[in-house]
């Protein structure tokens, strides 16, 4: 008698990582139409205004579904996921700092991370990333993409990481800097400004 493994046996990927990984795309893909809306290129093959639209959401959109097929179609037995291994190193760390205190932080139910955060607050985190990089494309036809992308980081500093002001304040602003030096000042890529036309 043989002994064979039936291709039934492959695992099939948690729902939550699915539906997460397919908003995720949903996100690039709306960065893709709108990116095209604006113009990839202009005329004498300058670099539109929808150029790092598109191709930032071109990339999250193609990483998304290649994720997805990872996931259903891997051989891989599960633990060897990027999420997996995560949560392996999460909660050995959780084991060695409940060791150096003299305690389990699993027995009084409270499940902090490393970060001191609990699952549901981790789980919460999730939604409100995805909540704020919708809000911040719906906003960048009126204010402009970089003033979106500025709030949306200041948005996930203060409210999701629960950072301190002014150095959330202060990583904002040398970011946008950084940002339009790049872009705007050195490549000459030109961003899109929104109706305001601020920047």
């Amino acid at each position: 008698m043989s002994n064979k493994v039936p291709m039934s046996a492959r695992p099939k990927p948690a729902t939550s990582d699915v539906v997460g990984t397919a908003i995720l795309a949903a996100v690039g893909a709306a960065a893709l139409i709108m990116g095209i809306g604006y113009g990839i290129f202009e005329e004498g093959g300058q670099v539109g205004p929808g150029f790092l639209p598109v191709f930032t959401g071109g990339f999250i959109l193609a990483a998304s579904l290649a994720e997805i097929a990872r996931m259903y179609f891997s051989r891989a037995q599960r633990g060897h996921s990027l999420l997996d291994v995560a949560e392996t190193v999460e909660e050995e760390a959780k084991a060695a700092i409940g060791q150096t205190h003299g305690r389990d932080d699993t027995e009084d139910g409270g499940h902090v991370d490393t970060f001191g955060r609990t699952s549901t607050e981790r789980n919460w985190a999730i939604v409100k990333v995805f909540g704020v990089l919708l809000v911040a494309l719906l906003m960048t036809p009126v204010i402009g993409l970089l003033l979106s992308l500025m709030g949306m980081a200041l948005t996930i500093v203060l409210w999701v990481e629960r950072k301190p002001l002014v150095p959330a304040l202060l990583a904002t602003a040398g970011g946008f800097v950084a940002m339009y030096l790049i872009f705007v000042q050195f490549l000459g890529v030109p961003v899109p400004q929104g109706m305001l036309g601020l920047i």
